[in-house]
């Protein structure tokens, strides 16, 4: 070969292209041969993984049926003293007795039978946003959630208000309401006093002519709006009376609660997944 055909960029790359031609024939036929072995490979070995698939998938089915279904129910609820942070730690010390498996601790905390408790699978708490409420710092009285799961949903009942009476139940929390009922009866026998005095007030007309500068005379309108104002204040305050409470409960479990566990058909799959990774396993390691 001389110099000029060397040096021709026409013969130059009609070379690289039949070399790269070749390259992809090579390519093709790899692949076409992995294809055909893959699809022979299947063809043998069809059967014994789907007769794998089906044994592993009926037993994850099984255990589906034969295990104990728990149910996941919330309720929400509004809080007045303490800081979210400060029922987390509450709640997360019933989900240590749980998993610790100590139910005569759990069952005097709840004031529930241990029959009862024994139910309980776990307790919880998130925020507003759905993030852990241990991890909320904020200081805002935003109500939060109370997750349970239980193996029984007929206790939700009775445990929605042992969960509620155990997070009202600190000293702190008592002595706190007991003061502030105590203020409540305190304002209230006041408001009831000026109510009548007002009341006494406005059945006495002050005329204008009577020796009364007209800037210092009260009328009878003036304690007509005094009696309002008091009456609403009234009103007020015997709610904080009928409602005096930290923990309330916003929205309840719901009884019947909601089965945690995914479907038999998720077992199956899981299982038929299982069993032919398994016989695949068994194939290379033969």
């Amino acid at each position: 070969m001389n110099a000029d055909q060397t040096n021709n960029p026409y013969q130059n790359g009609k070379k690289v292209w039949q070399a790269l031609l070749n390259q992809m024939e090579e390519g093709r036929g790899f692949l076409s041969g992995m294809f055909t072995s893959f699809k022979n490979f299947l063809k043998k070995y069809f059967l014994s993984f789907l007769l794998f698939g089906i044994i592993f998938g009926g037993l994850g089915t099984g255990v589906f049926f034969l295990k104990p279904k728990t149910y996941t129910a919330e309720m929400t609820v509004s809080y007045v003293h303490y800081e979210k942070k400060i029922y987390a730690d509450m709640l997360g010390k019933l989900n240590d007795l749980i998993k610790a498996d100590q139910l005569s601790g759990l069952s005097s905390l709840l004031d529930l039978p241990e029959d009862k408790v024994r139910s309980i699978v776990s307790v919880s708490a998130s925020n507003i946003r759905r993030e852990p409420l241990l991890e909320d710092l904020s200081t805002d009285k935003i109500p939060f959630y109370i997750i349970v799961k239980v193996k029984d949903p007929e206790i939700l009942t009775d445990l929605q208000l042992a969960l509620v009476n155990y997070l009202n139940g600190t000293e702190f929390i008592r002595e706190r309401q007991q003061y502030m009922l105590e203020k409540s009866k305190q304002e209230l026998a006041f408001l009831e006093k000026r109510l009548v005095l007002v009341d006494s007030l406005s059945k006495i007309i002050v005329i204008k002519n009577e020796g009364f500068k007209e800037n210092d005379a009260i009328t009878r309108m003036e304690l007509l709006e005094e009696t309002l104002t008091i009456y609403n204040r009234m009103q007020e305050v015997k709610g904080n009376i009928a409602f005096n409470k930290n923990i309330e409960v916003l929205d309840g479990f719901i009884p019947s609660g909601r089965e945690s566990e995914k479907d038999w058909m998720h077992w199956f799959m899981y299982g038929f997944l299982g069993g032919v990774l398994l016989r695949l396993l068994l194939l290379v390691f033969k």
